[in-house]
């Protein structure tokens, strides 16, 4: 007996990493439109098509590709980024009824049922699978109300529609009229249809979308109220759908949608220069770019003429307009700045232990062995540094038959001989190291990454980062792989500044004399300085060493930035008005029924209670 033809069409409009699998058709639209193909999909401008009109039409541009050339038992669609849950577990979700996830690497599509077989033992049992509902934030609004005062939109085209369903389908204009007063509703386009149902729905919605293509201008329309039809078919798809459901006997399966923040291959990176190479890896946020702009301004100041510096940023969400001002603020001949996003390798480790000031960003380090397939040796430097001499001399350190070299340090040697008294019990028995006074300092690292690929995988550290609650995280994790196998550099290449007044005093002092010693010399000339713990300078301004990282933030484009942060942390908390508090009490849960947003008995409210 022959399987019925399942045809699950992927709306694409530019490369990503799709699910694999015969019922997968990806598609890109606007093809009529784009500078270039997508290779290995379809493309909605062959055969009968509506491919040019895409800027309006959007993903219904795949379905009337589909509709019009495509020969299927089942029909469905999907988003390069949004998919349907085939799963019967239900996961927290947002108002718009959107499940998120980081992205859709093999993990996430076997948690969200995403596969081929197992979706058509369910599709095969329905007539028609559809999004659950979502609705807005605002919960007042209803889905006329909401498409009526959205600024992207404009009320006198829903209007339009609805008058051809009373003119061309009287009976189904009552459903309608009921359907878009719900205040949750069927989004993006998204569904899975029997045949006859999908060629009735598709010639009754594109009849509709034609007529109000050709009475209405939109050709003064902004770019994103110009995708006008593919928002019309949002609400005619939850009157379809609300319409079938009440008035024929079919099976219909509501299943979550998945967001996938992040669907984009992770790029193999090649050396930026061919010879006199100096790679240097760091780690950030989008949040902590001021502070890694002043660092990079100082490696920049510091760069000497005969090197060339391959400069590599691990991140998940630094914008691309924070990319470029990076990129262009230390453009020169001899230094290449790229940004490598991390997202996907980074999502098979969901459940990493993080502790006070660190962030997720420090385990990315622990991945660039496979994350740099192509370099076998690389410096990395944390992000709340600045750099007073150039790294090259550091990278020029001979690291063969070491994993890595990096610096002694002096504040754990501190913390293990009495400071904190449980610490010589952690080193001795959780971390096991044989030679506790060699614990380095992983703020900077000269890694020798061929000797890693030998030794570990990223799999295999990772797992280790995530099996305990390791007090230093990954730098704890990094001296139990490395002990022994550590080239020791001089202390001047990550010199800690005093946290609080009590590093040197209280910490430090305790360390054996040659750690403290070298400590004390090194401050004397620091190559690099490190803002190791909670206190940075943007947050204390007369801090240790604070003037080296505001003279390099001087010359930033987020200079004003790092003040204005730091005036606003500094600032006292504003007294909440007592319009506010009472908002809070008695406004917000009663407003959406008695003071809908956008009516005058709303505003009048407000202005009554500032009074």
């Amino acid at each position: 007996m022959n399987r019925p033809n399942i045809q699950i069409f992927i709306s694409c409009h530019k490369p990503c990493v799709l699910p694999e699998g015969d019922i997968f058709r990806p598609i890109q639209v606007g093809a009529a439109l784009a500078e270039r193909r997508l290779p290995g999909m379809l493309h909605d401008d062959e055969g009968e098509n509506i491919s040019a009109k895409n800027r309006s039409y959007c993903e219904l541009t795949a379905q009337y590709w589909a509709w019009k050339n495509a020969d299927a038992d089942y029909y469905g669609f999907f988003h390069y980024r949004r998919y349907l849950s085939f799963t019967k577990e239900q996961f927290p979700a947002d108002p718009f009824g959107e499940v998120h996830a980081p992205c859709n690497d093999a993990a996430a599509l076997r948690q969200y049922g995403i596969e081929p077989e197992h979706m058509r033992e369910t599709i095969e049992q329905y007539d028609l699978i559809v999004p659950q509902e979502g609705g807005f934030p605002e919960r007042s609004l209803s889905l006329y109300r909401q498409y009526c005062v959205a600024p992207v939109h404009h009320k006198e085209d829903l209007d339009f529609v609805l008058n051809v369903l009373r003119e061309d389908y009287p009976a189904m204009y009552p459903y309608a009229m009921r359907c878009l007063r719900r205040k949750k509703g069927y989004f993006c386009n998204m569904f899975i249809m029997k045949r006859a149902l999908f060629e009735e729905y598709s010639a009754w919605l594109f009849s509709i979308l034609k007529k109000h293509e050709e009475a209405v201008d939109i050709s003064q329309y902004s770019e994103q109220a110009m995708r006008v039809h593919g928002f019309l078919a949002e609400r005619l798809c939850n009157v379809f759908i609300d319409y079938i459901s009440r008035t024929r006997k079919l099976k219909i399966l509501k299943l979550q949608r998945v967001f996938f923040e992040n669907v984009e291959q992770t790029p193999r990176l090649l050396p930026a220069f061919k010879q006199n190479d100096v790679p240097v890896v760091f780690s950030a946020n989008d949040y902590y770019v001021p502070y890694l702009a002043a660092l990079l301004r100082s490696l920049q100041a510091h760069a000497g003429a005969g090197h060339n510096y391959d400069l590599i940023v691990l991140h998940r969400d630094i914008t691309a307009r924070h990319r470029a001002l990076l990129q262009e603020m230390v453009r020169q001949e001899n230094i290449c700045l790229r940004f490598l996003d991390v997202t996907r390798p980074m999502s098979a480790y969901r459940h990493l232990p993080l502790r006070g000031h660190f962030r997720v960003e420090t385990y990315f380090r622990l991945l660039l062995p496979e994350l740099l397939p192509d370099y076998d040796k690389i410096l990395y430097l944390d992000s709340d540094m600045i750099v007073c001499a150039d790294v090259a001399k550091l990278y020029e350190t001979d690291v063969e038959g070491y994993l890595l070299a990096a610096c002694r340090d002096a504040d754990t040697a501190g913390l293990y001989n009495g400071y904190e008294p449980q610490k010589k019990q952690y080193t001795d028995e959780v971390l096991k190291l044989k030679k506790p006074y060699d614990y380095f300092q992983a703020g900077t690292i000269l890694f020798n990454l061929a000797a890693f690929r030998r030794t570990y995988t990223g799999e295999q550290m990772m797992r280790l980062a995530a099996s305990y609650q390791w007090e230093l995280l990954d730098q704890d994790v990094l001296n139990m792989l490395a002990e022994g196998k550590v080239r020791f550099v001089d202390m001047a290449w990550n010199v800690l500044v005093d946290w609080r007044g009590i590093r040197i005093r209280d910490i430090i002092s305790r360390a054996p004399a040659p750690l403290q010693r070298a400590y004390m010399q090194a401050r004397e000339a620091p190559k690099i300085i490190h803002y190791a713990g909670p206190d940075k300078p943007w947050t204390d301004p007369e801090s240790d060493f604070a003037e080296e990282f505001w003279e390099a933030s001087r010359a930033t484009p987020w200079h004003e930035a790092a003040l204005a942060r730091f005036a606003r942390a500094a600032a006292p908390a504003p007294r909440r008005s007592l319009y506010k508090k009472v908002e809070d009490a008695l406004l917000r849960p009663v407003a959406g029924v008695f003071f809908p947003v956008g009516t005058k008995r709303r505003e009048a409210l407000k202005r009554l209670l500032k009074r």
